[in-house]
């Protein structure tokens, strides 16, 4: 992020600021050369955004950090020394008896195992308290970080020194990976970018054009979309230096592990840094964050909740009304035959209530005509 001095104002000054139009910047890269408009822009949505974190997080924040930054090392660093040995590559397998896979772990490494996932859920277990209104798009972020740690170790398959060495095994997973962690990467940004739209047409509506594209401005999401893209570069090199690690024999240096350690902390990190800031900017607006599309769904979904109605039956050919019905499942419903009952149920069922069979015809009592049931529904699709 930028330094503290890029600035016009004291930190103190600039953190109070609510709109990110009346925040300045001391040097303007665009001031060599007007390519860098853009460099400048993200250097102070960036430096915005850290104003921003620090006067609004606290020490739960940093815990939550601290655990998933903890779940990594525990992960990674094996204190009885059996990840830095190699192991034995011919006991695979995660089946906990026999003679291969966990079984072989030493009673240490396995605790760590254990202990390790125990953080992972206890980290998630806190970003979904910290932001509520992200738990759905946070499963979004959560496979993505998922598919790139699958594309790294697909990348090593057959390729120990991945990139120094390429192999094409592994290039259909690989590339499988990248390709839904490029989609779940769009539609998570455009449900967030989708939902920022709304909530500055709902809460600052305004004839003119300029005040809306001010307030448009003020809750640009550019810095926040940077920072997407900066995470999954760094998810990307911490799985890439984990697998690089395991894949060379026998193991690499140190040095891939601290990598591994040192960019899945800032990828913990970044991680609670990309569902913070929508939560920061939309949590007192109530509106739930997806995309435009899923909410025009839902809008039908509701609007056909409320206008739908139960069909009930006629007869074909006097159109007098019917004792079957159909529900918003599609089913049709007949009343029992039976006099003074009150159940009913599926054609050639059992009645609800004294199990007498319920028939496949119906005797209209206007005409006298009897005709299949069915006929005294109309033929459209129940939707």
């Amino acid at each position: 992020m930028a330094a503290a001095n890029d600035a016009g104002n004291p930190t103190d000054n600039a953190a109070e600021f609510d709109e990110l139009m009346s925040l300045k910047l001391n040097k303007n890269l665009s001031d060599l050369h007007p390519i860098f408009n853009k460099v400048d822009e993200l250097r102070k949505q960036i430096f915005f955004m850290s104003l921003k974190l620090r006067k609004s997080w606290t020490q739960s924040e940093l815990l939550t950090i601290s655990f998933g930054t903890l779940a990594i090392i525990i992960g990674a660093i094996t204190f009885d020394g059996e990840l830095q040995n190699g192991g034995d590559f011919m006991k695979v397998g995660i089946g906990p008896l026999g003679n291969g896979g966990l079984s072989a772990v030493s009673a240490a490494s396995f605790f760590q195992l254990i202990l390790s996932i125990g953080c992972w859920i206890y980290f998630l277990y806190r970003i979904w308290n910290h932001y509520p209104l992200m738990r759905g798009q946070s499963v979004s972020l959560i496979i993505m970080w998922f598919s790139i740690t699958i594309m790294a170790i697909a990348l090593h398959t057959g390729a120990p020194n991945f990139p120094f060495e390429i192999s094409s095994e592994g290039f259909s997973v690989a590339l499988f990976a990248l390709v839904v962690t490029g989609f779940l990467g769009v539609v998570f940004s455009r449900a967030v970018i989708e939902t920022r739209d709304l909530h500055v047409e709902e809460r600052f509506q305004n004839k003119d054009p300029r005040i809306m594209a001010e307030s448009l401005y003020n809750h640009s999401l550019f810095g926040w979309a940077s920072i997407l893209i900066i995470w999954s570069l760094f998810a990307f090199i911490s799985s890439w230096a984990g697998a690089h690690y395991i894949a060379v024999r026998p193991h690499g240096s140190w040095f891939w592990q601290l990598i591994y350690i040192l960019f899945g902390g800032l990828s913990a990190f970044g991680f609670c840094v990309l569902l913070w800031y929508p939560q920061l900017m939309l949590g007192s607006a109530e509106i739930t964050i997806k995309s435009k599309r899923a909410r025009e769904v839902d809008d039908l979904l509701l609007l056909d909740e409320e206008t739908w109605k139960e069909e009930q039956g006629k007869c074909p050919d006097c159109n007098a009304p019917s004792p079957i019905t159909r529900g918003k499942d599609g089913l049709p419903n007949l009343e029992c035959p039976k006099e003074n009952c009150e159940g009913s149920g599926a054609l050639n069922s059992k009645c609800s209530m004294c199990e007498s069979k319920i028939p496949s015809r119906i005797k209209c009592g206007n005409c006298g005509i009897s005709t299949p049931a069915l006929k005294h529904l109309s033929d459209q699709e129940a939707w």
